[in-house]
């Protein structure tokens, strides 16, 4: 029997066992294998959650449903290469004033900026203007997923969904909640020291007291199904859907820990913490601590990996891989912006061709773009106002 005849059902039964470099490989035997393979996106999420469990999930979040799995499977296989890529460097949005939070986190494929308007959306995937403002001028976060958006305010968090149901309420606030998350079925959010959750599902939209901490709350992180509280004092709280509490410390002193100011993280294994010069890092395979680090002014984790942008306006790759004992840190340079620029926020989101890097400065938003697969036609319009 030739191999191109196996039947549908063997084929896809050899795939889900094999790896992401096989099924790479199968896709090229013939035209009847790739469109087969292409149509089974759910493969290459497995591949994505086997081979980069933690880049990936971040990946996702950020790129949304337009970027399959296929592509999100490339890029990440890619990054371990990405300085031999050429990088373009384009100078995108300016901004009237100086302010370090122009740019808000990247999420599902939409851009946000803060003008002195409001707010204005850009698809990160064409990066066109999205014709749907946001007047609140004081937003802060703003995370959606096909169903629900939610906006993290001054005075607290709004959520809104679309109901098939008009008995349903479409839109709920939750006053003073200082930060959230949103899942696919719940929004979690914390107000001062008490997590709450929503669920998206119900008819109406009304919080529930998850848990009292003991601790002042620094952050809040979902992921596979559980939630995860960093405090200010240097625990991780872990709560599960039933109920179920666990707490532990970062290994790191006391002393240190106060000069903590910012947190980033996956889950209670995979998280950075730093402040100017003090660094701490710890995902499944890596555990890195430095009190002389190099200073920083704008940070991305990514699971394997950290940017890092420098006052030097320099954009460093960290390898956890590549890092040795007892030397200093070891970096890869990406990009240098030009000269008197300097990072004050970093995003990362994987297109088809290849990532894009946004940069925000005082005054810019500056894109950094890297084609991995330059054969991928895609249309990119930037817009200046």
């Amino acid at each position: 029997m030739y191999i191109q005849r196996l039947p549908l059902e063997t084929l896809m039964e050899i795939l889900i066992n094999t790896d992401g470099v096989t099924l790479g490989k199968c896709r090229r035997v013939c035209r009847r294998w790739r469109e087969v393979i292409d149509k089974m996106d759910h493969l290459w999420a497995k591949m994505c959650r086997t081979e980069f469990e933690y880049s990936s999930f971040i990946a996702r979040n950020k790129s949304g449903k337009d970027c399959k799995w296929y592509h999100l499977y490339k890029n990440l296989s890619t990054w371990e290469t990405v300085t031999s890529f050429d990088v373009r460097i384009r100078d995108f949005y300016k901004f009237a004033i100086h302010d370090k939070h122009h740019s808000l986190a990247i999420d599902y494929g939409v851009l946000p900026l803060k003008e002195t308007r409001g707010i204005v959306l850009y698809d990160m995937h064409t990066m066109k203007h999205i014709p749907a403002a946001v007047p609140e001028k004081d937003c802060m976060k703003i995370c959606h997923n096909d169903h629900n958006t939610a906006l993290l305010l001054k005075s607290g968090v709004l959520l809104q969904r679309t109901v098939e149901n008009l008995t349903h309420m479409s839109e709920a606030f939750f006053t003073n909640a200082q930060s959230f998350v949103l899942a696919e079925r719940d929004l979690y959010f914390f107000r001062k020291r008490d997590v709450f959750v929503c669920d998206l599902k119900a008819k109406n939209l009304e919080s529930k007291l998850m848990l009292h901490c003991e601790y002042d709350i620094k952050e809040i992180q979902y992921y596979r199904d559980k939630v995860y509280v960093f405090t200010d004092c240097g625990k991780i709280v872990s709560i599960e859907r039933n109920g179920t509490v666990k707490a532990k410390a970062i290994n790191i002193p006391p002393e240190w820990m106060r000069q903590i100011k910012h947190v980033r993280a996956v889950d209670d294994r995979n998280f950075v913490c730093y402040s100017r010069n003090l660094f701490k890092i710890e995902t499944d395979k890596y555990k890195h601590l430095y009190l002389e680090f190099p200073p920083i002014t704008a940070l991305f984790f990514y699971g394997d990996f950290v940017l890092i942008g420098t006052r030097a306006g320099e954009i460093l790759l960290y390898r956890l891989s590549s890092q040795k004992m007892n030397i200093k840190p070891i970096f890869e340079k990406l990009a240098e912006l030009p000269e008197g620029k300097f990072a004050v926020q970093l995003e990362v989101c994987e297109r088809k061709v290849g990532p894009v890097i946004v940069v925000a400065t005082f005054f810019d938003i500056v894109l950094l773009e890297i084609d991995f697969f330059p054969e991928v036609s895609t249309l990119y319009i930037f817009i200046t106002p």
